[in-house]
């Protein structure tokens, strides 16, 4: 299903098939997008990394990163053609796509403008699926970058009309800042992945350990 990633990393490497799109036995860059556990929308809001620090890292650096976010994400299948103001278009979507999900996670109203910003993305055709012969294979097509960004927005939109707009959080992570959905039985889940930044925090347990004195 469109908007639910599958997970690819394996014993903190990333897998060739995976969305990740990287290859076997690499160590994830930092430039390299994230899809753990993520819901489509928030995983864009993801292409910018380290949003509590002084210098967050952008990951869509350029038009050529969101074509190649567009195929990673499984959004298509083509390599749709971007420019500098797609790539402009698609950070302020993000960004309203990030305050909204903040608004989310407190419980609070949205801005008027970032609902409005998201429905002008979602009003553009989305990306169509086609199935293939042996009924296993989804292709998608669609009409560049807009459908990828109208699937995007969509996505939020599906969000906010389910029982799950309750359950969404932001990642305990201060650094971080990225929203997820918890749909953990207790409703604990404290990060917006454990093998990003669930990993660092028992990284940072751990250590923290270590350097304390025994009494």
């Amino acid at each position: 299903m469109k908007g639910q990633l599958k997970d690819t990393t394996r014993d903190g490497t990333d897998g060739t098939d995976g969305a990740d799109g990287v290859r076997e036995g690499r160590q994830r860059a930092k430039s390299d997008f994230r899809f753990d556990d993520a819901r489509l929308c928030f995983a864009f809001v993801g292409t910018l990394a380290d949003r509590g620090t002084a210098a967050p890292f952008e990951r869509l650096a350029g038009p050529e990163d969101l074509s190649r976010w567009a195929v990673e994400s499984g959004c298509t299948t083509v390599v749709p053609p971007c420019t500098g103001a797609d790539l402009d278009r698609a950070r302020h979507l993000r960004e309203a796509i990030h305050r909204t999900g903040r608004a989310l996670a407190d419980a609070a109203p949205p801005a008027p403008e970032d609902l409005a910003l998201v429905n002008r993305a979602a009003a553009e055709p989305p990306s169509t699926p086609e199935l293939a012969p042996d009924a296993t294979t989804v292709r998608w097509h669609g009409d560049g970058i807009a459908a990828v960004l109208s699937m995007v927005a969509r996505d939020l939109i599906a969000l906010c009309a389910s029982e799950h707009r309750a359950h969404v959080r932001l990642c305990g992570n201060p650094d971080c800042e990225v929203p997820f959905v918890d749909t953990s039985r207790a409703s604990a889940r404290r990060w917006c992945s454990m093998k990003t930044c669930g990993a660092l925090a028992k990284k940072r347990a751990y250590r923290a350990r270590q350097q304390t004195p025994d009494r």
